[in-house]
């Protein structure tokens, strides 16, 4: 699936809850589902960590479907980065 297709699928389900919520309260459900990720990850819990991965994704799409940023095209300029080359 590209990213764009799931964005437009997050912001279909999720936009009109989590704009009446507002952009803050949403970045703290974010900051939520990171912690919980990183709880899985500590505990070795794959199948756990598995679903906060995902949490964690569509989190980030809705904030960023708040913020009206196309987040394939944020990737694409992520990945164009010279300073975001891996060093030798």
């Amino acid at each position: 699936m590209e990213i764009s297709a799931l964005q437009q699928i997050v912001k279909e389900r999720y936009f009109k809850t989590d704009s009446e919520r507002g952009i803050y309260h949403t970045a703290l459900w974010f900051h939520e589902e990171v912690g919980e990720l990183s709880s899985a990850i500590a505990t070795g819990d794959q199948q756990n960590a598995k679903e906060e991965f995902a949490d964690v994704l569509m989190w980030l799409l809705t904030l960023a479907n708040l913020m009206e940023v196309k987040m394939e095209d944020a990737v694409a300029d992520y990945l164009k980065n010279p300073r975001k080359l891996p060093t030798k």
